[in-house]
């Protein structure tokens, strides 16, 4: 007869997760920062240049080419951040299961297995909340810094300088130029051959659009004065089209390790970007799956994209213990074609 260890095993709950998460798509991190898998915990990686072509140099004939450098190409090295929680199952849960296990009773078992695969699969998708908050603290500052139990670790990823700006009028306020602003960074990055064709933010910026006064009057004349107010979709048209820039609202929360609530694009933030991904979510070894399969005293089972997933017994007390850990860090070879806008004058 099976038993609580056969049962509660790093495959039957990755197996699980799957299943439950098959139809999840993917997050804006995601899709703008893929995953990569690497070896050990070193990430290297190359910020690229801008694209701007130089013009090429005259030579005589017969002469000999002159080299020309690979101008702005920087070279990044680092050690990723190692993560790791665990968690036993809930001890009336356990009881439950026990005492159906010994009554063979098929169908309870399922169901109180279903509560204890509810409960630990909540550390796995802390860890893909864990990497979203990197990806988006990223984008929208060109850091990362963290800190929790006893360690920290602070990123920066060379976003320019003068790529980082607040408006001179909020954008809250009615009578700011928001078309001329999103232009005027357009243009910018289009002096250094960057091509802005989106825009993240979350739904501070966007409620600033339908109460424009300048969009509003704009739209307004060009309906012929058919209209006296608009909506967001309806103001997000008109700066796409006076802007060729298509602005998306990200409004996704997660809660911090101190059960706080956050943004994970916070308000009146605007980052402008170019169309691609924009780097990579490079995923590391963890020692669970280097060393401890191997030692062949916990069942270890890797979700795809290189988040590990542990089980083993313990006796005192008699339990099941999971442990979710992963080795991870996005990279930011784009990071020269990324514009930083804050909204909010105030804040200067």
């Amino acid at each position: 007869m099976a038993s609580l260890f056969d049962l509660v095993t790093a495959k039957n709950v990755v197996e699980y997760f799957i299943e439950t998460n098959v139809n999840e798509q993917p997050t804006l991190g995601e899709t703008l920062f893929p995953y990569k898998r690497d070896i050990g915990i070193k990430l290297d990686w190359i910020k690229g240049s801008f694209n701007q072509p130089i013009g090429l140099r005259l030579s005589a004939y017969d002469a000999k080419a002159i080299r020309r450098d690979r101008q702005g190409i920087s070279e990044y090295t680092t050690k990723m951040p190692f993560f790791k929680e665990s968690m036993y199952i809930d001890e009336e849960l356990r009881q439950q299961l026990n005492t159906v296990i010994d009554a063979n009773k098929p169908e309870i078992i399922n169901a109180i297995l279903t509560k204890i695969f509810d409960d630990q699969i909540k550390l796995i998708k802390s860890a893909y909340v864990t990497l979203e908050r990197m990806r988006m603290e990223v984008l929208t500052s060109g850091t990362i810094t963290l800190s929790s139990n006893g360690q920290s670790y602070s990123y920066d990823f060379g976003i320019p300088e003068d790529q980082k700006a607040t408006v001179s009028i909020d954008w809250s306020n009615e009578d700011a130029d928001i078309i001329e602003d999103i232009n005027n960074i357009v243009d910018t990055m289009k002096s250094k051959g960057v091509n802005i064709v989106k825009a993240v933010c979350n739904n501070s910026v966007i409620k600033c659009f339908a109460k424009n006064k300048n969009i509003r009057n704009q739209i307004y004349v060009l309906a012929g004065g058919s209209i006296s107010s608009i909506s967001a979709t309806k103001a997000l048209e008109f700066v796409k089209q006076e802007t060729g820039v298509t602005f998306y609202s990200y409004d996704n929360v997660y809660v911090d390790e101190n059960g706080q609530a956050h943004k994970y694009i916070a308000d009146d933030t605007v980052a402008f970007l170019p169309e691609g991904a924009l780097g990579n979510t490079h995923m590391g070894t963890t020692p669970e799956e280097s060393d401890l399969q191997s030692l062949g005293t916990a069942k270890v089972s890797m979700i795809g994209n290189g988040i590990a997933v542990a089980t083993y017994g313990t006796e005192d007390p008699v339990n099941v213990e999971m442990k979710v850990s992963m080795v991870g860090l996005p990279s930011f070879e784009r990071a020269n074609e990324v514009y930083i806008l804050d909204t909010n004058a105030a804040s200067e």
